[in-house]
Order: C-alpha cells, then structure tokens, then sequence
C-alpha cells in the first residue's frame, strides 16, 4: 500500500504531476476496451463486389399504387376514424376512468378562458363579443377532428395582434371611404370611431374573412400533406418573431392602461407612430384607468409567481387569478361607478344570445390574402408546437396533417359565427397538461361552461374597465419579454441564428408585423444557403491513437508524408461548387499554381542552358587568367618574370574542370526518379519515360537544380516569392485524399468539378481518391459522368483505405519533354458558355 497522498494522487515536491487520461468510455478489462481493425483496403467497387445485396428488387410504384387501392370494413373504419377521430374518442371512451378528469380539466381550462376572451377580443380590435365566440366554436369543433387532448383552442395574444394588423388597415380604408363616420360618431356622442357601432360591424366582417381563407388554406395544405412547411421556420425566427409581435401587443394597450384615446396606426414604423401620439396625449392620463392597471398587474404577478408557480406541485389547481380579478374589478367599478364619476372606459353592454350563422364578405379578400396565409402558418406552426410537447410528455403520437385539417376546421366552420382566427393558448395547454386530461371531450366542458358566460353572465361585465383587461393582455406577456434575453444565447451558439433574430426582431419591431415576417422568412431561407455556401472544410491528420482529427488543431495530429486529406462539411451543389475547389487548392496543393512555377522554372532552365556554353568559357578563361597572375612578378624596370611553379599550375587549371557544375541525386523530389521506378518499366512507360528519357532527365534536373538559388518575386502573384523550397515542399505531396463521408447530396456542378479537379491535379502528377462517398452521390457521379474521368479504382470506401493505399506511393516524376498547358476542353470544363 502507498502513502495516503499516494492514494489521493498527490506526488511529491520534486515530481512532475501525471496527466491522468480521461476515457469517454466505462472502464472495461483491457483486452475488451481496444478497438483493433486488421484488413485489406477495399476500394467501393471491390467492396460492392463481395457485400451488395444484389437480390433487392426494384420498387414497382404503380403496383404499389394498385395494392393500396382496395376497400374494406376495417379500412373504411380507419380512413372515417384518421379524418374524424371523435368517433374513435367515443368509441373506446373509458367512463370511469376518464370521465372525472376530463370534467375537472374542462372546468379549469373554461375559466381560465373567460378573462382571456375579453381581453382578447378587445386586443384583436373588434367588439368584446366576438373574444367570447372564438372561445367556444372553435373547441367545439376541435374536439371532433382533433387528436390532442391537451391542445386548447381558442384567442391568441400573437394571432390576435396580426389580426388586429390586418382589421385596422382594412379599417383605415374604409374610413377613408366614408368619411360621414366622423360625423356619426360625434353626433352619437362616441368616446372615439372605435365605439362606433358601424365601423365595429364592418371590422368584425373584416376578421370572419381573414379567418374563412385561414381555414379553407390550412384545410388544403392538410390534405395535400404540407406540414412540412414550416421546417423552414427556425427556432430563432419563432422567438423573434413572437417577442417583436409582444412589443406590438403591449403598445396597444398602453392607451387603455392609462385611460386615454390615440388613434391607431397601422403600417410601417406604426409603433414609432403610436408611442408619438401617446405622448403628445400623455398629459390626458386617467389615473383611476391607471391605478386600476397597476393594482391588476402587481396582484396577478405575486399570485402567479409566488404562489401558483412555486406551490405548482402542491396545489391540484392553479388559482385563476384573472378571472377573481376580473370578477372584483367589475365589482368596484360597478358600485363606484367608475365610468360616471372618473371617466374609465368600460367594457359596455355584451349582447347574452348567440348570433346566427352569417356569410363573411368576401369582396375584400385579395387585399389580406397574404396575411391569411401568414396567419395560417403560424397558426399551425404555434399550435403544432404545443402539440408535440404534450404528446411527448404523455406519450402519445400527433398526426400532424390531420391537426392541420383540425385546425382549418376550427377556422372555416367558426368564421361564420362570427369568430376571429383562433390558435391554441400554451398557458390554458400547459394546465391542461398538468391536470393530466385524458381526451378531447374535456373541450365539451369547456364549451358548456363559455356558453353558460355568454347566455346568463356575460352582461354583468358591461362595468369592467378596459384598463383592467389591458393589464391582464400586458402581464400575459411577461413570457414573451423575457425571451428577449435569448438573442445572446444564439450569438453564443451561431452567428447565423443570431442575425436571424436580431433582423426579424428588429423589423417586426419597427417596421411592422407583416413585414418584420417576410424579412425573417427570407433571412431564414438566405442563411440557409450561406450555411452550405461558405461551410468550411479542413485538412485531416491522424492523432497517436489512429483517431482522425482536425489538422493543427490537436497537438499531437500528423499528416502521412506526401498525402494530403481534405474534409468537406456540407453538401456540394452549385452554389459552394467553385467554393469547395478553393478551399482544396489551398489547403492542399494548388495544381494551377504548380504547374505554372515548374512552367516558369522550365523556361528559366531553357535560358540557362542556351547562354551555358559563353557563361562556362568565360568563367573559365577568367580563373584561370587570376590564378596565373599570382604566379607572375614585375622586375624594377616594369617587365613580368614568372616564377618557377608558373608552367605546373597552367598544365593543372587546364586541364581541371573549372566552372562546370556537377550535380548528383537531386534534392527535389520533384524532378528525381525513386529506384524502384526506374526498374519497373510499366510504371516508366505510364509515365512517358525510357531509360533514354531517364538519362536525359538526369542533365536537365541538373540545370532546374542550379536556377532558381536566389529568390525571385512573381509579378502575376502579386510580388509572390518563388523559391526552390516552395516548390519543393509542393512536389512533395503525391496524393490528395477528398474526405466526402459529410458530403450528403452531390449535383450535376459539384460533379463536375469533381471531375475536373482530378485532370488538373494529373497535370502535376497528383493522385486524387475519393473516400466515404455515400451510395447517393456515388449514384449522381455516375449519372453525371464522373467515372469516365476518375477511375473507379480511386473510390474508397473509408477514408482509412484511401490513406493505407496513397501511403505506399511516391512521387511520380515529371514528364521530360515540355510541360502541357490545359486544353481547350480542359479549359471550358463543360461550361455552357461555349454553346452560345
């Protein structure tokens, strides 16, 4: 047994600490915790050969159509059951399992609506009513094509904001088409135009059309199975977008708050607008309206966050703070006749009877359709969300085109009930799931219990001040606000999402909803092009264990000498075609910038070897005339005496070879022959050499050799030195390993330049592999042509093969005749220039 500083892993003053490796792994025995891979290298061809399944038979698609074209009971009972699942509710309906549950859930869920209703109703710009409507029709409706029995249907803080968007344009222009209701809300005595009955049935026409073309969209792109569509909305366009429409929501109810009356604006920068009028009106304030606001908000803050929120697990049900202060608040302005001695706008008289069914105008239609569409988006986008999260919790599974479907129902059918669009509540969702509700019947609760407000309650609330409900609609948005703080965690995370955010944000913020939309949407779709455009890709080196990693970026990573392998992180299509090429040429070797330094180089040696013959002779003629000198004296009278070694060191200089180079083995390996090579005569004659070549070669090397000694800029490349090191070390790599395992999908231009990359890396006797190409882009290379260039031999089916094989090449020497330029068709690769 060790020391006790021993056993903790203490050591001593004059020890240096180990570094303890840390294994991702559990400990195992040691023989069992090595991964050991011992084979032979297969290229994809080779491995095809010996384990593609070759039995598979082609899919025949209209034999296929053809079998799923019968009838039955049981597939009639599924079809009728997938469309409408209410009668599989019923059907399988556990009474007294259920039956409890659902109605405690319901009962909860109702009253959580009514204040909600209100508010909402107000918030969407159209009569108080029309919130009650929405709070009824629509679960109703859902309770028959729905499938989630935890989704509440009904008023939405951010659908009903876009719809209050698009009722207030729509309400501007016919104001300024009938400019008499001016002078009809004067003489009635209106508080403001927004009271007026007239204009308030033509904004209520307005939102049943919205919410009809919703529908009828949301009910088409159900049955054509277009769920899909909002895949291409991301998580940081959703949060943006939801806390820019926040800012929107509080804005408008910062008038009601504080008791006073500014026109709305609508359009682009409306929020700078409105905030202008509220101060210019700010000297206007209702206190009452005020403090009423500030006592709503503080008292449904304290009870939500200290008691419902922190006694969650405690209680069975939340306390529905709303709808106690809603009641109370109805109270104390009725008996302090608030509106009669302070002025405070109220809710007014609620009509108790249900409207018959009415047909929305549709004359209007194409002046919103746009925003029907947004609207019905997001409408699944949101409520589809919610969905998931409960089915997750509870473990069951959503259909997301049938809830399509469920939700257009909601919409189309209630539209002409005089409802606005309706979308699920997360909180009313979140309490249904807590109380663990068991189907969708618990809607008819709820729906019992709103029409029970409509019929015998909902007169009562004719004293509520408005200031109430906007306090309630502004704490609602607590939620909202908060996720503002999220823009720091996308900056963390990627500079994508971030600009995503930030740009939606902003434009929903200032410009206006619609618009701050349709900038997310196609920030979103152009960020998603620059993802794969400008993806990055890096060298590959291997780490002491044999792991493949990131070159230079682990310490211990190496390169194999000669090989260069490069990884590519994304999928190679037109837009990153020419990218991905850069990106190869300059982690590797640049076979365009080699082939024009060797061309340079062979040129230089050209000129060396023509003026070679002068430059010997004169060298010669000079050494020899200053080393005679030495041996040569002057008498006192001015004649030359030479001495008696004169004649001895003439006959040696010459017959000495002064001035000739001469030069063995060649340092580069550029321009060198390996042995092995020069006994192979196939590789030879590949290659273009004989052993009359190879001769030749030797005194043409020599010259290269001697050219380039000093440094020389290159005024193409920008004053780029060119030196014998620098092309040295690029004639030092062999082969070039292309790492396609991430590359998922390969079009007809990443084809190409596939194929062209490999005849211009042949220029300059560089091997160009292919590793880990999926059976996709294997396919597509195929079709597109790539094989009649790249030999099917120099596909790989791992990375680890290609490198085993490269590994055991050398360099191949150059050609000795003249170096070729790139033909006209090696120019044009494919391009389509040429055929204009």
């Amino acid at each position: 047994m060790g020391s006790k500083d021993q056993q903790n892993g203490k050591v001593g003053s004059d020890e240096k600490p180990e570094k303890f490796r840390r294994s991702s792994c559990p400990p195992t025995m040691a023989s069992e915790n090595l991964i050991t891979v011992r084979r032979q290298p297969f290229t994809q061809t080779s491995f095809d050969e010996l384990h593609l399944n070759t039995d598979q038979t082609p899919v025949n698609r209209l034999g296929k159509i053809k079998e799923n074209i019968y009838c039955s009971k049981k597939r009639s009972w599924k079809i009728l059951t997938s469309y409408i699942p209410f009668i599989k509710t019923i059907r399988y309906y556990k009474l007294r399992e259920y039956l409890m549950v659902d109605f405690l859930a319901g009962l909860t869920v109702g009253i959580l609506h009514i204040p909600q209703a209100l508010g909402f109703g107000q918030l969407t710009s159209v009569k108080i009513e029309n919130g009650l409507y929405t709070s009824l029709w629509p679960i109703l409706i859902y309770m028959i094509f729905g499938t989630s029995p935890h989704v509440s249907m009904g008023t939405s803080a951010v659908i009903c904001i876009l719809t209050a968007t698009v009722v207030d344009r729509q309400g501007e222009m016919f104001q300024s088409l009938r400019p008499d209701l001016i002078n009809k809300t004067i003489a009635g005595n209106y508080s403001s135009i927004d009271d007026l009955p007239e204009y308030l049935d033509y904004k209520e026409s307005i939102a049943m059309s919205v919410t009809l073309f919703c529908g009828l969209m949301m009910i088409a792109m159900g049955f054509l199975k277009l769920g899909f569509i909002t895949a291409y909305l991301s998580e940081s366009f959703f949060a943006a977008f939801t806390s820019g429409a926040a800012v929107h929501i509080f804005t408008s109810q910062v008038t009601p708050m504080l008791g006073i009356n500014v026109p709305r604006h609508s359009g682009v920068f409306k929020i700078v607008k409105n905030y202008k009028g509220i101060f210019e009106h700010i000297t206007e304030v209702n206190f009452t309206a005020l403090i009423c606001a500030v006592i709503t908000m503080v008292v449904i803050l304290i009870v939500k966050d200290c008691i419902n929120e922190r006694f969650k697990h405690k209680i069975v049900i939340p306390i529905p703070i709303e709808l106690i202060v809603v009641i109370v608040g109805t109270l104390a302005a009725y008996f302090g006749e608030f509106n009669k001695n302070f002025g405070v706008d109220i809710v007014g008289s609620i009509p108790n009877s249900i409207p018959a069914p009415v047909l929305p105008p549709v004359d209007e239609a194409p002046d919103f359709l746009v925003d029907c569409f947004i609207l019905a988006i997001l409408i699944f986008a949101n409520t589809i969300a919610m969905a998931k999260i409960c089915a997750k919790k509870h473990n069951y599974e959503v259909d997301d085109s049938q809830e399509m479907i469920a939700y257009g129902m909601c919409n189309f059918l209630s539209c002409f009930l005089k409802c606005f669009p309706s979308s699920v509540a997360p909180p009313r969702s979140m309490v249904s799931s807590a109380m663990n509700t068991k189907t969708v019947l618990n809607g008819l609760v709820t729906s019992v219990l709103i029409l029970m407000i409509i019929l015998f309650i909902s007169p009562l609330f004719a004293a509520l001040p408005k200031a109430i409900l906007a306090a309630i609609i502004a704490v609602a948005l607590k939620g909202l606000f908060v996720q503002i703080s999220i823009g720091y965690k996308y900056w963390k995370v990627s500079k994508y999402d971030f600009v995503i955010w930030l740009s939606t944000f902003l434009a929903v913020v200032f410009l206006d909803i619609d618009v701050g939309l349709g900038v997310g949407v196609g920030v979103s779709l152009i960020s998603v092009v620059f993802q794969t455009q400008f993806a990055s890709g890096y060298r590959v080196g291997r780490s002491k264990d044999g792991v493949f990693v990131e070159h230079k970026k682990y310490n211990d990573s190496q390169e194999t000498l000669g090989v260069k392998v490069f990884r590519y992180n994304s999928s190679l299509y037109f837009a990153n075609a020419e990218i991905f090429r850069s990106q190869v040429y300059g982690k590797t070797v640049n076979p365009r910038k080699l082939l024009k330094l060797l061309k340079k180089k062979e040129k230089k040696v050209a000129k060396t070897q023509k003026d070679g013959v002068y430059n010997n002779e004169f060298r010669r003629d000079s050494v020899i005339t200053r080393e005679l000198n030495n041996y040569i004296t002057t008498t006192p009278g001015g004649d030359p005496v030479k001495s008696p070694a004169y004649d001895s060191v003439q006959n040696r200089l010459n017959n000495a070879e002064i001035g000739m180079s001469t030069f063995s083995g060649m340092d580069n390996p550029g321009f060198s022959i390996p042995e092995e090579m020069s006994s192979n005569s196939y590789t030879r004659k590949q290659n273009g050499f004989n052993n009359n070549t190879q001769s030749r070669m030797g005194r043409r090397h020599s010259s290269l050799d001697s050219t380039f000694l000093d440094d020389e800029e290159d005024p193409d490349d920008g004053g780029e030195v060119v030196t014998d090191a620098k092309l040295r070390s690029l004639r030092k790599t062999h082969h070039v390993i292309i790492d396609c395992s991430a590359i998922n999908y390969l079009d007809v231009s990443g084809a190409n330049v596939l194929s062209h990359m490999f005849v211009e890396y042949g220029h300059v006797n560089i091997t160009m592999f292919l590793a880990g190409c999926s059976a996709t882009m294997r396919d597509a290379m195929k079709h597109a042509g790539v094989y009649d260039k790249i030999p099917l031999e120099n596909v790989f089916v791992e990375l680890s093969d290609a490198l085993a094989v490269a590994k055991t090449h050398k360099i191949i020497p150059l050609p000795s005749s003249g170096l070729g330029d790139f033909s006209d068709d090696e120019a044009a690769e494919d391009c389509y220039v040429t055929n204009l």
